[in-house]
């Protein structure tokens, strides 16, 4: 079984070609991918509650499809209540940061007032960290937030080395998506140990077969590699670990 525990949901896709819900689950087909957890790129990138609402209605309609809530700290009250509102879902897995206020990532004082409100769901945070400021941002906010677990997304990028150093914060979990080193998932399964990391491809974006192939080319053993793909998602995530039809609707 593979659960990709981030691809991203967009009306087009890297060359422009259409790509919503139809290009999500064929893209999954193509690469044997059982489940995914999706980000709303136009939540992320233009209006949260308008991606946030897209993303709902689509991922209702399949058991394959699952979603992070990206949240936006420019608007804390409108996030907090659209929390309220979704968080009890058992579609939506976790809240997602990604930018901040005034820089480029998620900060600890931009998001302090809706990790208070989030702490009461009991689900994890991903956050994007695509390189070493924003690894070191995010460190700040799982060491003040303990109770919370967080999902560092990219893996810190190029800057995965530095990502999997602080393996003592214990609430934290990698997602692979990032770079391509051929020597980082076996680097991070070494450091944060076989619970800790789980797949993502970060698609349509990504090609899912390159970070597939990271982690079975990886020198890993196939129940280690089983744990990264399929396992970890389930027991960090709460993915129903069913077997849902690759020809779903």
């Amino acid at each position: 079984m593979i659960i990709d525990t981030r691809m991203n949901f967009c009306k087009y896709d890297v060359f422009g070609r259409p790509y919503g819900k139809e290009g999500v689950l064929s893209l999954m087909d193509k690469y044997h991918i059982d489940k995914a957890v999706l980000i709303s790129d136009i939540a992320v990138s233009a209006d949260f509650m308008l991606g946030n609402k897209e993303l709902y209605e689509v991922i209702s309609s399949s058991d394959r499809l699952y979603g992070y809530l990206a949240v936006n700290p420019n608007y804390p009250d409108e996030a907090i209540e659209l929390m309220k509102s979704v968080m009890s879902s058992k579609k939506f897995l976790a809240a997602a940061f990604f930018q901040g206020v005034g820089s480029p990532y998620a900060n600890v004082g931009d998001y302090r007032a809706i990790l208070n409100a989030y702490r009461r769901y009991g689900k994890p945070v991903f956050i994007d960290t695509p390189n070493r400021t924003a690894i070191e941002a995010a460190e700040e906010i799982a060491k003040e937030f303990n109770t919370i677990k967080f999902i560092f997304g990219s893996m810190g990028g190029n800057d995965w080395q530095r990502a999997i150093s602080n393996n003592k914060l214990l609430n934290v979990c990698l997602e692979t998506s990032g770079s391509f080193d051929t020597d980082k998932i076996k680097a991070a399964f070494t450091s944060f140990g076989p619970h800790r990391i789980m797949f993502g491809s970060n698609a349509p974006f990504s090609d899912p077969a390159s970070m597939l192939g990271l982690v079975k080319n990886s020198g890993l053993s196939d129940n280690a590699a089983a744990k990264i793909l399929s396992a970890n998602a389930v027991s960090i995530l709460g993915v129903d670990n069913n077997n849902s039809s690759l020809a779903d609707e």
